[in-house]
């Protein structure tokens, strides 16, 4: 199966009244053969750390960010990160491009995310030679899926798409890596949540694809889905090239597109 068809397996289908995967049930062996083949995978090599709340403050909105360790000098491919009992597993798939940086500090990438039932959260990356690494951790949190939607619709419509993009300046200018951000207005619904009026399902609507620029070079690409929270909200390292500017376009379910560009002076940590 695509990851694609994984990341949208859930969207606009009402899984919420099928129920999910037993409490007990380990669903990653599947996982592993159907997004990635059942390619051999290495797993606690300390490459990896996933830093994540034991157990969420809300389900809806919970904080991940994988780092990847200082020492691991490899060039990174892509990055996937599953939520194992979520009904869309694939939160996100990453590929990263030339000015995603690869040596000389910590690489990271975080996000907010939907946890629907007590669930292991996986981190795949793939190096440039074609291997898997892997880790986890445990996350306890439930209806994250089918957390209520924003109240407000007239004004989710009206600032439905605005991008804010910032680009921090590093401590040191010869550092190596720099971050990031990218806040897109959104309420990535997922399919699963109820209209309060109608009594039926809010037809799904998310940000499918995200596409970030270095100046005119690829810092990563990424397709999400249903199972990144509400606003979605990226933050990440990349090669410090000097100010040059981030640039975003963004593609969702609905096919709209929406961009936004960072500000020409980078913004203070």
């Amino acid at each position: 199966m695509a990851r694609s068809a994984v990341i949208a397996l859930a969207a606009g289908l009402g899984l919420a009244m099928t129920g999910g995967a037993r409490a007990d049930e380990d669903v990653w062996p599947s996982l592993q053969r159907d997004v990635f083949d059942s390619r051999p995978m290495t797993e606690n090599e300390g490459i990896i750390q996933i830093d994540a709340p034991e157990r969420a403050e809300d389900a809806a909105v919970v904080p991940i960010t994988v780092r990847l360790s200082p020492s691991f000098k490899e060039p990174v491919k892509s990055m996937t990160l599953v939520i194992d009992k979520n009904p869309a597993p694939v939160a996100a798939t990453f590929t990263f491009g030339p000015a995603a940086g690869t040596v000389g500090g910590e690489r990271r990438m975080s996000t907010r995310v939907r946890v629907d039932s007590y669930s292991y959260v996986h981190a795949v990356v793939e190096t440039a030679d074609g291997k898997l690494h892997v880790a986890k951790k445990f996350v306890k949190a439930s209806g994250g899926c089918s957390a209520p939607a924003p109240k407000d619709a007239d004004a989710e419509t009206a600032e439905l798409g605005k991008t804010l993009v910032k680009s921090y300046a590093p401590a040191v200018d010869t550092t190596p890596l720099r971050e990031g951000q990218i806040m897109i207005k959104h309420p990535n619904r997922s399919g699963m949540q109820i209209d309060m009026e109608t009594r039926g399902y809010i037809p799904a609507r998310f940000v499918k694809d995200i596409e970030v620029k270095s100046g005119d070079d690829l810092v990563f690409r990424a397709e999400t889905g249903i199972s990144i929270a509400s606003n979605p909200n990226f933050r990440f390292t990349y090669a410090n090239a000097g100010d040059k500017p981030l640039t975003v376009t963004a593609v969702d379910s609905d096919e709209t597109k929406f961009s936004g560009q960072s500000a020409k002076e980078p913004v203070s940590q």
